[in-house]
This record gives structure tokens, sequence and C-alpha cells, in this order.
């Protein structure tokens, strides 16, 4: 399996526990995107789940049943204008990068190229409020596998 496919893993049920708990951004307009940036930390050396991680626990252990313990890195929330690339913090020095391709469109779907350290860089459409998971390659100095999570919110009224 590429590591481009193994990188990304469905637990959108889990990642709801996030919404709550993550920064809400301001309604976005036409010309910038509202971005946050999650990094989740997952471990073999403990069972420790931050709670508002329980269900995102569950997900990863399906990924890799390894991984017991899992903990909040770093959130970041910025606006992006369109056509523009932002930096976000994760851990370690690390960081990703998100570049708006398109804003929100009749779909209330916006594009995205999203690059996670030691992977490729990833385009994908996504509905506002959705969080992409991505499992990356990338080892904390204490061998925690990082896991980064992009979500856009909101975006246009239903």
């Amino acid at each position: 399996m590429s590591p481009s496919v193994r990188m990304i893993v469905l637990f959108l049920p889990a990642l709801l526990m996030l919404v709550a708990t993550a920064p809400t951004p301001a309604a976005c307009d036409d010309e910038e995107v509202k971005v946050s940036v999650v990094a989740i930390l997952a471990t073999d050396r403990d069972s420790k789940v931050d709670k508002d991680l329980e269900c995102v626990a569950k997900e990863v252990r399906k990924k890799d049943p390894k991984l017991t313990g899992v903990r909040l890195g770093h959130v970041t929330c910025k606006s992006i204008a369109v056509g523009k690339k932002s930096k976000f913090e994760l851990v370690e020095g690390q960081m990703a990068a998100v570049t708006v391709d398109h804003g929100a469109d009749k779909e209330n779907k916006v594009q995205l190229k999203v690059k996670a350290p030691l992977l490729g860089e990833i385009t994908y459409q996504t509905c506002c409020g959705k969080f992409l998971p991505v499992m990356t390659p990338y080892k904390t100095k204490d061998g925690d596998v990082l896991f980064v999570l992009v979500r856009v919110q909101p975006c246009h009224e239903k």
C-alpha cells in the first residue's frame, strides 16, 4: 500500500469530537477560507488518551492496534486567502503547508493542497466542517506517530 493511500485514515465519526474542542474560526468571506490544523500524537508506550480524543483513539487503533495512547499536540487556526499558502506549526519544529485552491463553491466544497511532514502534496476537495485525517510517517523523538487533521469552516450558510 502506498504512503499516500496509507496516510488517509477514515475516522470522521470520531473526529466530530474534535469539532467541539478545536477553536472555531469566524465566518468565511469570498476572499479567505478559515483553516484549522490539528496535530495528534499516537504512541505505543502507554495507553493514556486525552479525554476529548477517546473516539479518535478507537479509530487510530483500528489503523494500528499498537498505538494505544493518543494526545493532542497543537491546534492552529488561520484565515488563508484563495490562491495563497500558509504554514502551520505541528510538533518538534515540523510544519504543515496548506494552500487554498478555491473557496466554497455552490456545493459548499473547498479545494485545498496539503503538505504534511515526510509526505507529498495532497490535493482534495472537502465539505466545510469536515476533517481530512492524515497519518504521517513522521515520528517524534519519543517515537510518537504524528497525525495531521485539516478542516475548513464555516462557509456558506445553508
